[in-house]
């Protein structure tokens, strides 16, 4: 694996299982530091021990909570030494019918979803202002681009915010050398989606004819957090084995 991180801190939320996991030992195994975070101190020191004990570092916070982000970055930067980059992963939500959703709900989810990426990638913007140099991704999701077809309306306007987020805040920090970029993954091989039939599978009509691995995400939040990417900016990258293309 290329070293392409090397010396690079970066802080992955939502990092305990797996896409944020699989994130979290990609860029280990490219040579970055990694602060590890979850809600629960103790299941977040045991993943750290099975990725990697120098390089990945734990840390708890509630993002429920949206300002414990601003803590979260800078108890990270402290510890750390700095911070070169930041993948808002942390998120979650479940299929709920529009008329289904009371305002709590809504709220709550637009918290972890949206607020606290806001929150968090603010307090990275403004460290990384002062080094001229970082990268931000946010991890949004296909219900980002469409009515919300599989999850509640409530998950998918919250991720349509974080790639307009994604978008301003790249526009802004350009000129200071920081890139911000998102990643849209589709049906992806984790817990959320284990009760999935093979029948069910097969309706989702996904081209490529499976689901994704959390792994084959990972592979393009790292070339975005590296300098492989270094002319890439504001972009939104699908990672859905094409499933995008039915609309």
């Amino acid at each position: 694996m290329t070293s392409t991180l090397a010396d690079q801190v970066v802080l992955v939320t939502g990092s305990t299982r797996g896409i944020g996991r699989a994130v979290a030992a990609e860029l280990i195994a490219r040579g970055a530091a990694v602060a590890v975070h979850g809600r629960d101190l103790a299941q977040v020191e045991e993943v750290c021990s099975e990725l990697h004990g120098e390089r990945a570092v734990p840390f708890a916070a509630d993002l429920f909570e949206s300002e414990a982000a601003r803590d979260l970055v800078r108890a990270v930067a402290d510890r750390c030494g700095g911070l070169n980059g930041l993948v808002n992963n942390a998120g979650g939500g479940r299929a709920v019918a529009f008329r289904g959703l009371n305002l709590e709900q809504w709220r709550k989810t637009q918290r972890l979803n949206l607020e606290a990426a806001f929150v968090a990638s603010q307090e990275a913007y403004q460290r990384m202002r002062r080094a001229r140099a970082g990268s931000i991704v946010n991890m949004a999701s296909l219900a980002a681009h469409g009515p919300g077809r599989w999850m509640g309306a409530d998950y998918a306007a919250a991720k349509a915010g974080l790639v307009s987020l994604t978008r301003s805040l790249a526009l802004e920090a350009a000129r200071f050398g920081i890139r911000c970029n998102a990643v849209s993954p589709g049906f992806v091989e984790t817990d959320m989606t284990a009760a999935l039939s093979d029948e069910g599978r097969k309706r989702l009509g996904i081209p490529l004819g499976r689901l994704g691995q959390p792994e084959e995400v990972a592979r393009v939040v790292a070339f975005l957090m590296s300098e492989e990417s270094s002319y890439l900016t504001g972009q939104v990258l699908h990672v859905d084995g094409g499933l995008w293309m039915n609309g």
